[in-house]
């Protein structure tokens, strides 16, 4: 699990790296408003995530999520459950 936390985490992280250059994983900790990540922005990142790790997710709920960490345990389960 700690290896698809990790992946995940990656996968993140350079997304947002496009956008803000010093993205690192400490972001992960912080809330989609710090980040200024709109729904626009969360279904980019689910769609890239389910992309890369292939599962399919519930858009309506990585869509209520306050914080990218919320969005990594998500994704990690998703990919331990299949």
């Amino acid at each position: 699990m700690l290896e698809t936390a990790t992946r995940v985490s990656e996968i993140i992280v350079a997304k947002l790296r496009v956008r803000t250059p010093d993205a690192d994983t400490d972001s992960l900790q912080k809330s989609m408003a710090e980040l200024d990540l709109d729904s626009l922005d969360i279904v980019e990142l689910t769609q890239t995530l389910e992309v890369e790790l292939e599962v399919e997710a519930d858009l309506e709920k990585t869509s209520s999520f306050d914080y990218l960490r919320e969005l990594v345990d998500y994704f990690t389960d998703l990919v331990g459950a299949k």
